[in-house]
């Protein structure tokens, strides 16, 4: 899942309620806007999906997902999906489908600002550009 770890002004991300496709929604899974309703990430993305959903929710067609704005100026932390043996600081990985981690491809939209590690599950933390 992603978080938001911090951001550069040290304010709190506002919440706004969207209307949803037909599904079931994570706290912390990134969201896309697909015929006018926030859907999860169905494949892996080199651009950045506009929304983090807020709250574990299931929802029918065009019911309410509570959202935050993914912000250009915040640094959230998930992990990896699988080994990303050639990530280092500064390296922009893709959002893994489900959007819930990033996987090891490059030119992706997430920058790498912190690793714990390389393996699969290890702590990552960057900003979206």
């Amino acid at each position: 899942m992603f978080s938001p770890h911090k951001s550069d002004t040290g304010a709190v991300l506002p919440w706004e309620y969207l209307p949803g496709a037909a599904g079931t929604y994570a706290a912390g899974q990134l969201l896309n806007v697909t015929g006018g309703k926030v859907a999860a990430v169905s494949a892996a993305s080199t651009t950045t999906p506009p929304y983090l959903c807020m709250a574990d929710i299931t929802v029918e067609a065009g019911g309410i997902v509570p959202v935050t704005r993914i912000q250009k100026d915040v640094i959230y932390e998930t992990e990896l999906s699988a080994e990303a043996a050639d990530a280092t600081v500064g390296t922009k990985l893709q959002v893994a489908a489900g959007g819930t981690q990033v996987n090891a491809a490059a030119a992706g939209s997430f920058e790498v600002v912190y690793l714990d590690d390389t393996a699969a599950g290890s702590r990552v933390l960057g900003r979206f550009l």
